[in-house]
């Protein structure tokens, strides 16, 4: 049976998340337009779902605080940066290199989670 309920991130095992709101959430902070990042929002389970989102743009918590994962925590840490052109081979390779597994920060240190993408 699932855990639920939880405001401690280390319960979660797999992420859902769409592609596109990763590529758009990398190119968004690469082009220096947005602070984008992908969000979790509590309470926290087995399985969750993170959603684009402009870091910054919430306001206070009375309980457990989503989490932001950084959209580069999708990709490889030798992915190249946006180019200045061929924006659609750019977004297609992020695509393609989108990992399985992610990290994502726990009350009791970095929790490593599956990656389902959607779309």
């Amino acid at each position: 049976m699932e855990e639920t309920d939880h405001a401690d991130a280390s319960v979660i095992r797999q992420l859902a998340v769409t592609a596109d709101d990763v590529v758009a959430a990398l190119e968004a902070r690469e082009r220096g337009r947005r602070d984008a990042v992908l969000r979790i929002t509590p309470p926290f389970a087995g399985r969750m779902r993170a959603r684009l989102h402009v870091a910054g743009g919430e306001g206070e918590y009375d309980g457990a605080e989503p989490i932001h994962v950084e959209p580069r925590a999708f990709v490889a840490d030798d992915f190249p940066r946006f180019p200045g052109a061929g924006a659609e081979r750019w977004r297609s390779a992020a695509r393609d290199a989108l990992q399985e597994q992610v990290v994502v920060s726990g009350s009791d240190g970095p929790v490593t989670v599956r990656v389902r993408y959607l779309g």
